[in-house]
């Protein structure tokens, strides 16, 4: 092994990843560039953040393709599974929001979140239930901001 990238010194998935990472940014930055508002609604502008986060896609992905480092080290298949579980649990998070509201459906996935790290059941939804209900408390009460009571409960 040469220390850099694979086996063989190519550093292949570092450069994949390295060109995607590039990609993104310079897509970002494009569609940053059709943003427009006054600038009297905000002095640095909208496109200040999109474009910085741009630039640090775009040098990191950069850094990648010039310099990989070594080759992956691939988690098992227990932690893969976790990782699918938890990808979905957030992508259903946001398909529920809407229609069951942001108690329950918070409630449900940092349930699930918490079993996944083999949390007891009764445990992670009675502890999901008290964050969600206090997070809630927060943003509505507190903060002023609103959340969905879910389109299920108000018809």
């Amino acid at each position: 092994m040469t220390g850099e990238g694979a086996p063989d010194g190519s550093g292949r998935t570092d450069r994949v990843a390295g060109a995607l990472l590039a990609a993104l940014g310079l897509a970002v930055g494009a569609e940053s560039s059709t943003f427009d508002v006054a600038f009297l609604t905000d002095p640095v502008g909208p496109k200040a953040l999109p474009y910085l986060t741009a630039a640090i896609f775009v040098g990191a992905g950069g850094f990648l393709l010039l310099r990989p480092g070594l080759p992956p080290v691939w988690p098992g298949r227990g932690v893969l599974t976790r990782m699918a579980g938890a990808t979905a649990a957030f992508f259903l998070y946001g398909v529920v929001l809407a229609p069951l509201g942001f108690t329950v459906a918070t409630t449900l996935a940092v349930g699930t979140l918490s079993m996944l790290f083999e949390g007891p059941v009764r445990k992670s939804f009675g502890a999901a239930l008290g964050l969600s209900v206090a997070l809630w408390y927060l943003f509505v009460w507190v903060l002023g901001l609103p959340l969905p009571l879910g389109a299920l409960w108000t018809r």
